[in-house]
């Protein structure tokens, strides 16, 4: 899965569409970086890693230019709070819904070291 804050669907491959046997159920054009297409829209529910579950999501379905099976987009990065953090030579990756009541502010954290 690709989390991609430039796309504002989420997509997955044709061959994703046909291992999880979901019919299209509507026709969208999406513009990507180099195109605009129509593709087939279905219907699927998304398991993250951390048991984040959303039900009956709409998903375009398209060939993506990477090894990913997914991108994720904006309609679910939304729904929760999404940072990087690298620090002792590891990146880690945080991903939290519902998002906190208090904003994480990166700049305030910088000026306390």
């Amino acid at each position: 899965m690709l989390w991609d804050t430039g796309a504002s669907i989420s997509a997955i491959t044709p061959e994703i569409m046909n291992q999880l046997k979901v019919t299209p159920v509507d026709k969208k054009t999406i513009a990507g970086i180099h195109t605009t297409q129509a593709v087939d829209i279905v219907y699927i529910t998304v398991q993250l890693p951390n048991s984040v579950i959303k039900k009956i999501i709409e998903v375009a379905v398209c060939n993506i230019l990477s090894n990913a099976g997914m991108i994720l987009g904006m309609d679910i990065i939304f729904l929760g709070d999404f940072a990087l953090s690298n620090g002792n030579a590891q990146t880690l990756f945080f991903f939290a819904v519902p998002p906190f009541k208090e904003k994480i502010d990166f700049s305030k954290k910088q000026n306390e070291e």
